[in-house]
Parts: structure tokens; sequence; C-alpha cells
């Protein structure tokens, strides 16, 4: 999505604003506005979600929450509605495509990607990602390697449209990128160990092709033989070896969206999407002996990163 066209959105959207204060200057009864709650299903995590946006809101709203089981018995006039999860926001585009949407917890390319197929308009969608901007985690990656110059990674045909916006933070970094693509039919130790010698940090990008299990296991068994950092995308990914990783829990990016429902709710204008503001930090330390690197505390990375940010 082009600047411009966040431009003119921003423009439309201060336009709609002024109108809607005309309109409540003149308004003598206030009503408690009714959101509604979509998720891909109800599961703990997407739950967890939920509950964190209506714990977080500050605007006194009245919740209806449904998953896409219930889809049907959402009412048309439903205004707005955010939607928990890739297949929640699908679901909405297709069944409201009217209706103000503030997206959560999904990747940002698969929030793209629905959105430029859907043409649907900027104005009212938003979007809140489930994962990191690549020039934060490539600030944890200088941090972590103070002296590396190499990231190396490796693409998936879903995780292929970061490519750039890898390339771009790790110019702002100071990293030069040595990647490759692994198509589902490859032999992921023959592309994963090249890769993972030759570089001075490998860096997990999650893609379902890609790193699936077995790529994910492979990728830490040959990083910790070869002594080499492996930053991957989750907890439990340090818990299974990673040597390091920036994640946001359901309970961040549920809050995170409940700031961008009360900014709505209160001005009338959608923040362009964004990533998590909320973040962890998790490292380590048996890795970090196993490959021979001192590692900063955990907080000591949160504190820093949140001061670049």
């Amino acid at each position: 999505m082009t600047q411009l066209m966040w431009q003119k959105r921003r423009v439309i959207q201060a336009a709609m604003a002024a109108l809607l204060l005309c309109l409540t200057m003149f308004s003598v009864a206030t009503t408690t506005p009714s959101v509604t709650l979509l998720l891909t299903a109800s599961n703990p995590i997407y739950q967890a979600v939920s509950t964190s946006i209506q714990a977080s809101i500050k605007t006194h709203v009245n919740f209806k929450e449904y998953t896409l089981d219930s889809i049907k018995d959402i009412p048309h006039s439903s205004d707005p509605i955010i939607t928990v999860g890739s297949s929640a926001f699908k679901a909405a585009l297709n069944k409201f495509p009217e209706q103000s949407i503030i997206a959560s917890f999904l990747p940002r390319r698969v929030f793209e990607q629905l959105l430029n197929k859907s043409q649907r308009s900027v104005n009212n969608t938003t979007a809140v990602f489930i994962d990191q901007p690549m020039t934060r985690q490539l600030s944890l990656a200088r941090m972590i390697i103070p002296n590396g110059k190499t990231i190396g990674t490796v693409f998936g045909t879903s995780s292929l449209v970061e490519k750039q916006r890898l390339d771009i933070a790790a110019e702002a970094t100071g990293f030069t990128v040595i990647s490759i693509v692994l198509n589902s039919q490859d032999n992921p130790i023959n592309t994963l160990q090249p890769i993972i010698q030759k570089t001075d940090l490998f860096l997990a990008i999650p893609d379902q092709s890609a790193f699936n299990r077995a790529s994910a296991k492979w990728s830490l068994f040959i990083s910790l033989r070869a002594k080499k950092p492996l930053m991957g995308f989750s907890e439990k990914y340090v818990d299974a070896g990673a040597l390091a990783a920036i994640y946001s829990s359901p309970a961040q990016v549920g809050k995170h969206t409940a700031e961008t429902l009360d900014t709505f709710l209160t001005s009338g204008l959608f923040p362009e999407p964004q990533h998590p503001r909320y973040f962890s930090v998790k490292t380590n330390p048996e890795s970090a002996k196993t490959i021979n690197i001192q590692i900063p505390s955990n907080e000591f990375l949160l504190r820093q990163l949140g001061d670049s940010d």
C-alpha cells in the first residue's frame, strides 16, 4: 500500500472526524457504542486476545462476541467490527464490505494480501499485526552480535514478500542479508546448512512451507552444531533452543487493539495498520553457553529495543 494512499486516507479521515464532531455537538442523546468481536475460533489463544481487548478499553463499550461458527448471527448493521485471526478477517471482508474493521492478531503479509484482493477501501480498515517489524528484529540481532556483518535466512512462497522489508532493515542496522528460497520439495538440511554456516546469525522467518516443524528442528540442530546464533519468532522457539526471540503475546496484541479502538471511537479516525506496540524478549542461556556467546539480560534488551522504537 503506497504512502500516497495513506496520505489521502488521512485527509479523508480528518474530514470525516470534523463532520462527526459537528454532529456530536448537535446531538442531545448519548449512546453506548456497540462493538462486534469476531474470533476465528473459541480456543484459548483467540479468547486471550478478546479478553485483553475488553479489559484494556477505556471507552465505555458494549461488546458482542462471535466466532466463525456463529458469523451468520452478526447483524449487518454491526459497526465497527474487530476480527481476531486471519480467517476471521477474511470472512469479515466477504460478509461486511462496508463496515469499519480492525483486524487483529494476524501477520502483516496476510492482512495486505487479503485487503488487496478484496479491493476494499483503506479508509475504514486497519490492523494490529502479530509479527514484529524487521527493524526491531535486526536491532536485537545487532545487540546480540555487535560486530556481526551478515544475516542469513530462508524464505518460503508466502514469506518471500518480506524480502524487501528485510533488506531495508538490514541496511539501516548495518547487515548484509544472505538468503535463499526454500521450496516444499527441497531438502531442508541441504538448504539450511550452507546459509547458517556462512553467516553470523540466522533469522527464522515464519512460513508454513519453509518453516514447518522439520525445518525448525533442523535449523536449531545445525545452528547449535555450527555455534551460530539463531533468532526465532516465538517464545516456544526459544524454549526449544533458539538463542533469542521478540514476540507479542495475545494479551499484548489485545491491549494495542483496544487502544486502536479507543482512537476510532473518540476521534472517528483509524490509525494506520501497525506492528504490535507491546512485545517481549526472551533468550536461552543454555544455547548462549553452547555457542559460546555473551548475551545481555532480557530486561536490558527489552529496554534498549523500547528506546529504539
